[in-house]
């Protein structure tokens, strides 16, 4: 697996960002063929990174070439060319059939309009995960609401968004760290993120009992939190 895999292994499509440090531990690791490509894209310059990197994705080194094909698809995705990004991160994925890369599919998919192929990738990356254990579901199915909710398919991010809801019932626990150290938001960021979805999917009548699934199965900070929601949904209908 390449040095951009190690680097960008848990971001997702839409945020590929790098760090100062982590450019740092790029440019003393990263195949010299490749130090242009990852120059011009650390500083901004995406489509001087993406016709550097463009030049090395087929290249014999199969590092450098999965190195090369995650650039590209990182520049693509940076500039907003989704479906441009999708066959790179499909090549990629051909060299690294990792849960990682099928999220970044999965992602890529529904930010170019193909919301049916993400679901289908989503269930790709369960599959792989199970075996990989590369980053918890939860953490995914944010990943994935993310990119519903920027592209307006917010219909699309229900189910995830349900499951989020189920397990974070099956965990009672609202604790931030409980929480965070297993992949799962913050109740009070499931409450305030998941409003707008809702109301985008669901008629007005349909929210507040979409929540009460929770009610009893919290500790007693996300019983007080559920409840103070509920209210505040019932003023809403009732004003």
């Amino acid at each position: 697996m390449g040095l951009l895999s190690r680097l960008f292994g848990k971001k997702p499509a839409a945020d590929a960002s790098v760090s100062a440090a982590s450019a740092e531990t790029a440019e003393a690791g990263i195949a010299p063929v490749l130090q242009a490509a990852l120059d011009h894209y650390q500083h901004g310059r995406l489509a001087e990174a993406l016709a550097q990197a463009t030049t090395q994705t087929e290249a014999a080194d199969a590092s450098v070439r999965a190195d090369a094909l995650r650039l590209c698809a990182l520049a693509l995705s940076q500039m907003g060319r989704y479906a441009d990004a999708f066959p790179h991160w499909l090549a990629l994925f051909g060299e690294e059939p990792s849960a990682h890369n099928a999220l970044q599919l999965a992602t890529t998919s529904v930010m170019c309009g193909e919301a049916h192929r993400g679901e289908a990738w989503l269930v790709k990356f369960d599959q792989i995960n199970q075996e990989t254990r590369e980053m918890p579901w939860p953490q995914a199915r944010t990943n994935f609401i993310s990119a519903c909710t920027q592209s307006g398919h917010e219909a699309h991010a229900l189910a995830p968004l349900a499951e989020l809801r189920d397990a974070q019932a099956a965990v009672h626990v609202t604790d931030p760290t409980f929480l965070y150290m297993r992949g799962m938001p913050g109740f009070g960021e499931f409450l305030q993120r998941s409003l707008p979805i809702l109301r985008n999917a669901l008629p007005a009548e349909a929210i507040a009992p979409w929540y009460a699934v929770l009610d009893g199965q919290l500790d007693d900070a996300g019983q007080q939190a559920l409840q103070q929601h509920l209210l505040m949904l019932g003023g809403t209908h009732h004003a």
